[in-house]
């Protein structure tokens, strides 16, 4: 088996389906999907009508989000028998040409992660790319503020199922409640491997009311500034060493009055 997709949602019944159908319809033919559904209800039988798809519903364990995701890719993983692993959050899709891309690249380079760029949208319209994409990975940028790669988000990552034990083991992934499999996994990547960003335009994140990532994305709320600081801690733990910049500096500071 070439590929292994896990599908992780929880709730998303407004999205699932186009999900689920974005994988279906790949140009592509020796993968599999799996889906790990913490929903309050199971999903429509309809939807799952593939022999590619096994489907599994499971029940939440943790009363942090990031957390039960994590949970849901692990048990995923562990039915899975793809060589490479294609995440893909629940309210996402992927593009039809994504894993004949992906296996092009992989059969060529030597790649243990690939992490895409994304196109965004809402509903059936493009949004685009990431604009601030250029400052984030300015080296001067990257010095003063951040020293860990661009994250793009869980459905934009591919990793060879090696190095996802290896990170399920050394990464101790559970401890860090706050981060998303997406920041952990880059991270861990970034030390250990190096990660390809080669392909765009092959994942399509959706933009709506209820994204996961809205909970931790603003700058004025507490969450913000404690998943910063817990970023820096699986940093110095990961590569055994700190790194004081601007951006360490500020955290620290912002979560001393918390």
């Amino acid at each position: 088996m070439r590929f292994s997709i896990i599908i992780n949602t929880h709730n998303q019944i407004r999205f699932i389906k186009d999900c689920i159908n974005s994988c279906i319809n790949q140009d592509f033919y020796d993968y599999e999907i799996i889906v790990t559904d913490t929903s309050d209800f199971k999903i429509n039988k309809e939807i799952l009508r593939s022999k590619k798809i096994k489907y599994f519903h499971i029940k939440q364990k943790s009363n942090y989000p990031v957390m039960n995701q994590m949970h849901q890719v692990l048990f995923g993983f562990n039915k899975s028998k793809g060589k490479y692993i294609c995440l893909l959050d629940g309210d996402d899709k992927f593009a039809p040409k994504k894993l004949k891309e992906l296996n092009e690249i992989v059969a060529n380079k030597k790649i243990y992660i690939n992490q895409d760029l994304p196109s965004f949208f809402s509903k059936d319209k493009i949004l685009g790319q990431d604009k601030f994409k250029k400052y984030k990975n300015n080296e001067i940028f990257k010095k003063i503020f951040i020293e860990w790669p661009q994250v793009t988000g869980t459905s934009t990552i591919t990793v060879k199922r090696e190095i996802l034990k290896k990170f399920f083991i050394k990464n101790k992934p559970f401890n860090w409640k706050y981060l998303a499999i997406d920041v952990q996994l880059v991270l861990f990547c970034d030390h250990n491997f190096k990660i390809n960003n080669e392909l765009t335009k092959i994942t399509l994140k959706r933009k709506h009311d209820r994204n996961l990532d809205d909970t931790f994305s603003n700058f004025f709320s507490k969450s913000f500034w404690k998943r910063r600081k817990m970023q820096h801690e699986l940093n110095y733990f990961i590569r055994k060493k700190r790194k004081v910049n601007f951006d360490f500096l500020v955290t620290k500071f912002v979560n001393f009055f918390f």
